[in-house]
C-alpha cells in the first residue's frame, strides 16, 4: 500500500466493513473532521481505530496509519488501571457515552493527561452499535478553559468577583509586607436598570462592554479592572504613593464615562458613582475594604450622579440605614404602607380649590412617616420607582374619578420621575390608568421637571405628543431652576408652568427673585399657558403673586398635603 493511500486512511474511514460508519457520518466528516482543532477519532465496536484527524495525531503523537485496525494506546495505556479498558467499554455499551480524564504515553515516550469523551453510534434499523466517536482535549487546556469560565466574565472578558476576592487578598498582603498604600474602587452605573428597561438587554450589554473598555484606558497596566456585579465594576490600584492618586483615577473615569455614549446607534446618557477605600487606612482585610468601598459608593450615589467619595467611618451607619430602608421599601407596596396625600391648588379670585397635587407618602410600621426626600432617591436608584410611580398614577386616577362622581371635578397633578418619563410604555400605562378608572383625561395633569424636559428635547417632544394625544394636560414643574431653551419651550405641547418654591421664599423682599417670578408669569401669559406658584406660605407672597397676574397657588398658606379623607372635608366646605 502506498504512502498516499495510508494518509487518506488517516483522514477518513475506509470503505468496505466500515461503509456503514462512513455513510452515517458523511456530513460530519465533510465539515469538521479534517480541519477540526479538536482531536477526533473513530473506532469500530471492538475499539479498533478506523480513522483519526490530523489534530489527533498532533495531540497524541500517534502514527495514525500504523494504528489503523488496532486499539489506540489511549484506550489501553499502561498508565491506567488494568481493568480500565473493560470498564470503559461496559459503560459505553450501557450508557452510550463516557467522559473522563486519562493518562497515556505519547508517541515520543512522554506521558500526557487528556480529557476524553466517547459516544456510540447505532444503526437506525437494527439498533446495533456501528462505531464509536471520540474527542480529546489536553487536560491542561481543559483546566484553563474551566478556570476562565469560572473566574472571568463572559460578556466583558474582565475577571469577575471571585477573582476580585483572591486578587484583593493577595494585594493587601503584598502592600502590608512592603508598607505600601493600595486602593480599592467600586463603581456603579447610574440608571442602568432604566437603560435596560428602555432600550433592551442588547443595548444594556453593549453599554457594559463600552464602560469596561473605557475603564481599562483609565488605569495603569499594573492595575486590574473587574466586573463585580450586574452593573458594578471594581478596580484595584496597586502601590499608590498618595490617597490623591486614587482621586485622580476616579476623575479620569468620571470624565471618560460621562454620557452620552454611542451604543448601537443610540445616545445613551449615563454616568458612574465611585466609592474608594484605601489600605491600610480604611481596612486591614478584604472584607473591610469591600464593605467600606461599598459604603463610599452608596454615599456617592446619594450625593448625586457622576461623582466619587472616599470612605469615612460615618458612612457605615448611613449605608446600613439605607440598606434597611431599601429592603423595607421593596415590600412596602405589597404591605399597603404607601399612600397618597393631596395638596390643594387654589384659585385666588374665588378662593376655591380647583385642583390638587398627588404626593406619595410612606408610613413605616416601626419608623413612622418616612420623608419622601429619604425614600424617593432609594426608589429611583433601585428601579422601584417604576412600579411605585405606576401605583401612584392609578390610585390618583381612581380617587379623582370618585370625587368626579360626587360632583367635585378637580384636575389632579401627578409627578413623573425621570425613570418613568423614559419608559417606552409610559403612554400605554397612562392610557390604561385612565381607562380602568373611568376618569376623563382632561382632569389629569402630568408633571415633569424642567431639567428632564431638556435632557433630550427631541425625545421629550415625542413623549409629550403621545401623552397629549390621550387628552391629558402637561405641566413643567420646578420651572426656573433649569436651563430651558425658549425655542423648545414654545414647541413643547405643555399647558402649565409651575414656579419653583425656591423663588418665593424671599419675595417680595428679594428684588432678584421677585423679578424672576414676575418674568415667569409674564412669559407664561405670552405663551398662553397657565401658571401656578407652589410653596406659598405667607400673605405677602400671595399678594405679590396676585399683583403680578398669578391666578393659582398651592402651599402651606392654604393647606399642607393631607390624606384623602381630610382633603374631602376641605372640598365639602366650599360646596
Amino acid at each position: 500500500m502506498s504512502d498516499n493511500t495510508e494518509k487518506k486512511r488517516s483522514a477518513a474511514p475506509d470503505s468496505g466493513s466500515s461503509g456503514t460508519a462512513r455513510s452515517a457520518e458523511n456530513a460530519f466528516f465533510d465539515v469538521f473532521f479534517t480541519n477540526a482543532s479538536e482531536a477526533i477519532f473513530i473506532t469500530d465496536p471492538k475499539g479498533k481505530l478506523i480513522a483519526a484527524n490530523p489534530s489527533f495525531a498532533t495531540l497524541t503523537g500517534i502514527n495514525v496509519p500504523e494504528a489503523i485496525g488496532q486499539i489506540p494506546p489511549i484506550l489501553k495505556s499502561a498508565n491506567t488501571d488494568s481493568d480500565f479498558y473493560n470498564t470503559l467499554m461496559r459503560s459505553l455499551k450501557r450508557k452510550g457515552s463516557w467522559k473522563g480524564e486519562i493518562s497515556s504515553n505519547r508517541g515520543d515516550g512522554n506521558i500526557c493527561r487528556e480529557w476524553l469523551s466517547l459516544s456510540s453510534r447505532k444503526d437506525p434499523k437494527s439498533g446495533d452499535t456501528t462505531h464509536y466517536v471520540g474527542t480529546l482535549i489536553d487536560a491542561a487546556t481543559q483546566v484553563s478553559q474551566s478556570l476562565n469560565k469560572h473566574y472571568y466574565d463572559s460578556l466583558t472578558k474582565l475577571p469577575n468577583r471571585l477573582l476580585l476576592q483572591d486578587r484583593l487578598e493577595f494585594m493587601i498582603n503584598h502592600a502590608r509586607r512592603n508598607n505600601q498604600l493600595m486602593a480599592l474602587m467600586l463603581l456603579d452605573i447610574d440608571r442602568f436598570r432604566l437603560i435596560n428597561d428602555t432600550f433592551g438587554y442588547e443595548i444594556g450589554d453593549k453599554l457594559l462592554q463600552t464602560i469596561a473598555e473605557r475603564l481599562l484606558t483609565c488605569v495603569r497596566d499594573v492595575d486590574v479592572v473587574f466586573r463585580s456585579g450586574d452593573d458594578e465594576f471594581a478596580i484595584i490600584l496597586e502601590e499608590i504613593a498618595h490617597q490623591e492618586d486614587a482621586a485622580k483615577v476616579a476623575k479620569r473615569i468620571l470624565t471618560s464615562c460621562a454620557g452620552p455614549l454611542q451604543v448601537n446607534g443610540h445616545d445613551v446618557h449615563t454616568s458612574v458613582c465611585i466609592g474608594i477605600s484605601i489600605f491600610p487606612h480604611d481596612g486591614d482585610g478584604k472584607v473591610q475594604m469591600l464593605q467600606n468601598a461599598e459604603a463610599a459608593m452608596l454615599r456617592a450615589r446619594e450625593t448625586g450622579l457622576n461623582n466619587y467619595q472616599h470612605y469615612k467611618p460615618s458612612m457605615n451607619a448611613r449605608a446600613l440605614e439605607r440598606l434597611t430602608l431599601e429592603n423595607d421599601l421593596r415590600s412596602a407596596l405589597s404591605r399597603y404602607e404607601l399612600c397618597t396625600f393631596f395638596q390643594p391648588q387654589v384659585e385666588i379670585k374665588t378662593s376655591k380649590i380647583t385642583g390638587m397635587e398627588a404626593l406619595l407618602r410612606w408610613k413605616h410600621p416601626e419608623l413612622g412617616m418616612i420623608p419622601p426626600s429619604q425614600f424617593i432617591p432609594i426608589a429611583e436608584d433601585t428601579g422601584l420607582i417604576l412600579s411605585i410611580g405606576e401605583w401612584v398614577l392609578r390610585s390618583a386616577c381612581l380617587q379623582t374619578r370618585k370625587w368626579q362622581k360626587m360632583g367635585l371635578p378637580l384636575v389632579i397633578s401627578v409627578n413623573l420621575s425621570a425613570n418613568q418619563f423614559q419608559q417606552q410604555n409610559l403612554v400605554s400605562i397612562v392610557e390604561s390608568s385612565l381607562k380602568n378608572s373611568g376618569m376623563t383625561p382632561d382632569l389629569l395633569e402630568l408633571e415633569i421637571t424642567e431639567s428632564m424636559s431638556m435632557k433630550n428635547p427631541e425625545e421629550t417632544m415625542k413623549m409629550l405628543s403621545g401623552l397629549k394625544d390621550l387628552g391629558v394636560r402637561i405641566a413643567i414643574d420646578d420651572f426656573g431652576t433649569g436651563y430651558s431653551s425658549l425655542s423648545y419651550l414654545k414647541r413643547f405641547p405643555i399647558d402649565t408652568l409651575k414656579i419653583d418654591r425656591s423663588f418665593l421664599m424671599d419675595i417680595p423682599d428679594n428684588p432678584r427673585d421677585a423679578e424672576i417670578v414676575k418674568a415667569i408669569i409674564a412669559m407664561a401669559h405670552s405663551l398662553n399657558l397657565s401658571v401656578i406658584a407652589e410653596g406659598v406660605e405667607t400673605e405677602l407672597q400671595a399678594q405679590y403673586l396676585v399683583d403680578n397676574g398669578c391666578a393659582k397657588m398651592q402651599g402651606y398658606l392654604f393647606s399642607p398635603p393631607v390624606p384623602e379623607t381630610e382633603f374631602e372635608r376641605l372640598l365639602r366646605k366650599q360646596v
